[in-house]
């Protein structure tokens, strides 16, 4: 409009204002989040910027467009540098006050503190999907906080169980929930990744994350299906473990907890020496149950009365210890077959189980 001479200079010059008035604008209404009053701050800053050079400038445009083209005869190069003038000097009048202009924004537009939903996935970025090792690398991400969330349930559903607590019980019970949410989302996630095109390394480790998201389900299930109802039940009667019983169970609990620490170690890293720990740890435990077994029933030949009344309780608690541990141990079973050496393992394992068991004592 300049070039063509359709309006006159001061009319030039303050259509640049109202542009950068108008481009000052539009992120403030469609730029920032209504959920979250702290993504107004940087686009009402600018506003505030340039409403205020707006201010100062306006009253002057006559004189201004004047001086413009008595340096530039040229109305079009005039407008084009009054745009370029104005933003320079609002820039340079207000870096100075910025740390104030920060601060009140920050207080009139808070960061909304948000709730922590524990079924809510942290790390599956959609945005990922197209790029396969992120892909994988947030759905393992994922997977991880799942485990912690396992973790925290097989912690207290054994604190439950030994203080009687009933609160812990019910706390365990929603993170399940929050573990079913968690599952689904990793398989959901991973499924939409499978549906484009994987090379073999990376279609194996989708389903090495699925397989161990799975077997993190089992145990969150068999912590509150199974621990759990065990856990009210004792509380419930009132009874008490003997303390060597408990002892026992505190030790079997203990090693449980270790391996799955080591789990998220293999899963995470592979490493063929850690995952012929765990499945090490795995046949050391089966031996340990059976011999935390026979010392039961020991105690309850002795007729000792805390052993009478917790001896199924005792019993059950062990062989859902021991089922959680098979399951943690699953995430071992692809890193030995990568390094070939599942098939000898499997055939070990075979020839341990048809050795007979182990007279009782007396």
């Amino acid at each position: 409009l300049a070039y063509a001479h359709f309006i006159t200079p001061p009319a030039a010059l303050a259509l640049v204002l109202g542009a950068n008035l108008g481009s000052a604008i539009n992120p403030l209404v469609e730029g920032a989040r209504r959920d979250n009053p702290a993504s107004y701050r940087l686009p009402l800053g600018n506003l505030v910027n340039r409403l205020a050079g707006i201010l100062v400038v306006a009253p002057f445009l006559g004189p201004i467009a004047e001086l413009l083209q008595s340096w530039q005869p040229d109305l079009a190069k005039a407008t084009a540098l009054f745009h370029i003038a104005f933003n320079v000097a609002t820039a340079v009048a207000f870096i100075g006050l910025l740390d104030g202009l920060a601060a009140i924004l920050k207080k009139l537009l808070p960061e909304r503190v948000r709730e922590a939903n524990p079924s809510r996935p942290r790390y599956l970025d959609e945005s990922a999907l197209e790029t396969p090792s992120l892909a994988l690398a947030d759905a393992a991400r994922e997977t991880l906080h799942m485990g912690d969330h396992v973790e925290i349930m097989l912690r207290k559903v054994m604190a439950a169980m030994m203080t009687n607590d009933r609160a812990l019980v019910d706390q365990v019970t929603q993170m399940d929930n929050s573990v079913d949410s968690l599952d689904e989302a990793i398989k959901l996630y991973v499924t939409k990744l499978t549906r484009g095109s994987l090379d073999e390394r990376e279609g194996q480790r989708a389903m090495e994350i699925v397989s161990f998201a799975i077997n993190l389900e089992h145990i969150g299930d068999i912590i509150d299906k199974n621990l759990s109802e065990l856990a009210t039940k004792k509380i419930k009667r009132r009874f008490q473990f003997s303390a060597e019983g408990a002892e026992e169970l505190s030790a079997f609990h203990k090693r449980t907890m270790d391996s799955l620490r080591i789990a998220f170690g293999v899963f995470m890293s592979g490493d063929v020496n850690e995952a012929r720990k765990l499945l090490a740890e795995k046949s050391a435990l089966r031996n340990a149950e059976l011999a935390a077994t026979e010392r039961h029933l020991d105690r309850l030949r002795e007729g000792r009365p805390e052993t009478l009344e917790t001896t199924s309780l005792h019993l059950d608690v062990l062989r859902d210890l021991r089922r959680i541990h098979s399951h943690i141990c699953s995430v071992a079973y692809p890193v030995l077959d990568a390094a070939g050496e599942l098939a000898a393992y499997r055939s070990a394992e075979s020839e341990f189980r048809t050795l007979p068991a182990p007279a009782p004592s007396h």
